[in-house]
């Protein structure tokens, strides 16, 4: 019987499984199954491999010494068979793809640094630089207060003359060698154009759907009545000649109607509404038919231009939102 074969079946006797030995002895799960299958090509130099033996045949109670003078004959037939890892500690052979992996990562991060240092150097940079070429373009032009060089300018460049200089002398006694055309002081000054202010933009006209006097101008409002339901009910309703209008006004709203001449509203029950007015306080509605007149009075309406239809008895139930 082999020393793998051995250690496992000690293994197996104590119902202990590699994953548990490898906790215990902190040695790689790996490096215990190439102990117990015997290959020894899989495991470090001679030192390493023969301490890893001596920590696992303690996990599994057994005699290092023992254990090892043994199987000593059959330990060196195996190390003989690659001598070349008894020169040195060349690292686990299993732990090769690792490295190589973490390598790889190390790689990919640094790569990622440096393109991101790039990125924020070339995002930032520009910024500074206009920066600098604007501060650069404001020191660079001339004040009211600066003298004209003393040095004749070059065919092709401006001179600066300071306005004072303009208005005291003639054009034809300063120097020109450019040959540019100046102004005269003798000249009138181009008359400043009139600045017209802006119209006010026209007023957007307020929409009125339901034909309850919105659209009229506050200075238009002659009459107004404001309806307040303690119930839903029909009410029907003119403002001046707007179209009639007709509608369901539910328990706890308000409405609000609006004329300038005429203003009359109907419903078959008032006990259902509260009215106030200009000159009425807010209070239960006792007629049906209304009309309200120039003192803003209530009084019974008996026209039929608010239609002659009967108002609708059923009141549906709203729809949810």
């Amino acid at each position: 019987m082999t020393l793998g074969a051995h250690l496992k079946k000690r293994r197996l006797e104590l119902g202990r499984s590699l994953e548990q030995l490898a906790a215990s002895t902190k040695i790689h799960i790996r490096i215990l199954s190439a102990i117990e299958e015997d290959q020894y090509s899989e495991l470090p130099a001679r030192a390493f491999t023969r301490g890893f033996i001596v920590n696992y045949t303690k996990a599994l109670k057994l005699n290092p010494g023992e254990i090892l003078e043994t199987y000593h004959a059959f330990l060196e037939s195996k190390f003989a068979e690659r001598p070349d890892r008894d020169h040195g500690h060349q690292g686990y052979a299993f732990e090769g793809r690792e490295l190589e992996q973490n390598r790889r990562w190390m790689m990919v991060g640094g790569t990622l640094a440096a393109v991101f240092a790039i990125a924020v150097l070339l995002i930032f940079k520009p910024d500074n630089h206009r920066r600098k070429e604007k501060h650069k373009e404001f020191e660079g032009e001339p004040t009211a207060k600066q003298a004209p060089s003393a040095s004749p300018s070059a065919p092709g460049q401006s001179i600066y003359f300071p306005p004072e200089e303009i208005a005291s002398k003639n054009t034809l006694e300063r120097p020109n060698p450019a040959g540019f055309a100046l102004p005269s002081a003798t000249a009138s000054p181009s008359p400043t154009p009139a600045i017209t202010p802006p119209s006010s933009p026209s007023p957007t006209p307020v929409l009125d759907p339901l034909n309850k006097g919105d659209g009229l101008a506050p200075e238009e409002i002659k009459l107004k009545v404001s309806l307040t339901a303690k119930e839903d009910a029909w009410v029907r309703y003119r403002s001046d000649e707007l179209p009639v209008g007709i509608m369901i006004l539910r328990k706890g709203r308000t409405l609000v109607i609006k004329a300038r001449q005429n203003l009359r509203f109907e419903t078959r029950h008032p006990e259902h509404f509260q009215v106030k007015t200009r000159s009425v306080a807010l209070s239960d509605l006792k007629l049906n038919k209304v009309e309200l007149s120039g003192d803003a009075s209530l009084l019974e309406y008996r026209g039929q231009d608010l239609g002659q239809k009967e108002l609708p008895e059923a009141i549906p139930t709203p729809r949810e939102p």
